[in-house]
């Protein structure tokens, strides 16, 4: 017994013993909360090493989170180019149910929908380069149309694009036909007012009976345009002063300027089929004219037919 009193652990424990117990009379901390700050001043340590080597065991590997991240980023890709597809597509059917009525109204029309993607900022009537070309069948000469009415006619083409001028141009030479009156003339385009989106309508007789508000259509008589196709509304009749004639302004029911959305007419009934004794329907200077329409053109000048 004498041994063990006397031993150095012993008076290490009795000396622990004897600040615990000060402890708890300074701090007045009781036996319980004593235990637990014990305890948890040896476990804390214990879980804090415990949980930094589970967090170590589960962290994904670099090459692994790489990997994931590029397969991600190929699936944001595929998904991006479906919904463009998407986009086309219904973009695509909507441009073919806006064109259905066309060509309800003329089975024998062969129409593509094609897309404005360029215009001409030299070109002061507002012509435009299409999505369209020669794979696509379109050819010189082919009129271009919307539902509104027609906008103009293919002058240039290659395999893939089309350049379209527009009725806005004073190279136009459309035989149009009032649809109350039947009074006919020739629309094509004029300077003054082409940025206004009108153009007017010539070789009108000075007896005619046009008004506000009429419609024009094409006659068709030349081959080059179908008839029947909406020209415009008369919006005024007006008197030149330099050549001494009268003309109307004629108010296309589209915005030749800004439209986007076309069709081509690609085949109709009487297409190049030009009549001799009345040429109504004149577009030059193109590559789409004959010379059998630059000799009828004469003709009906010498004999005052138009």
């Amino acid at each position: 017994m004498k041994d063990l009193i006397t031993a150095k652990s012993f008076k290490k424990l009795i000396c622990l013993v004897g600040v615990l117990v000060l402890l708890l009379i300074i701090g007045g901390v009781t036996e319980q909360n004593l235990l637990s700050s014990i305890v948890n001043g040896i476990t804390l340590p214990m879980s804090e090493v415990s949980a930094a080597a589970t967090k170590e065991a589960v962290k994904p590997n670099y090459n692994e989170l790489e990997a994931e991240n590029n397969e991600l980023k190929e699936e944001i890709a595929k998904l991006r180019t479906e919904l463009a597809d998407y986009y086309n597509v219904k973009q695509e059917n909507e441009r073919l149910w806006r064109y259905y009525d066309l060509k309800a109204e003329n089975p024998q029309y062969d129409i593509l929908p094609a897309t404005v993607v360029r215009r001409d900022p030299n070109d002061d009537f507002y012509s435009f380069t299409l999505d369209k070309g020669k794979r696509n069948d379109v050819a010189v000469g082919d009129p271009v149309v919307t539902e509104n009415g027609i906008i103009g006619w293919v002058y240039e083409v290659d395999s893939y694009t089309a350049k379209v001028k527009t009725i806005l141009s004073p190279d136009a030479k459309v035989g149009v036909i009032d649809t109350v009156t039947r009074d006919s003339g020739v629309v094509s385009g004029n300077v003054l007012y082409a940025d206004k989106n009108l153009t007017t309508m010539t070789r009108i007789s000075a007896l005619n009976n046009l008004k506000e508000g009429d419609i024009v259509t094409t006659t068709g008589i030349s081959g080059i345009y179908p008839s029947g196709l909406i020209v415009g509304q008369v919006k005024e009749i007006a008197f030149d002063e330099y050549d001494t004639s009268m003309y109307a302004v004629i108010s296309p029911f589209e915005d030749i300027r800004t439209v986007i959305d076309v069709v081509v007419i690609t085949s109709f009934e009487g297409q190049g089929e030009i009549s001799q004794n009345s040429i109504e329907d004149i577009t030059l200077p193109t590559e789409a004219t004959t010379a059998l329409e630059t000799e009828a053109i004469t003709e009906s000048d010498e004999e005052g037919v138009w």
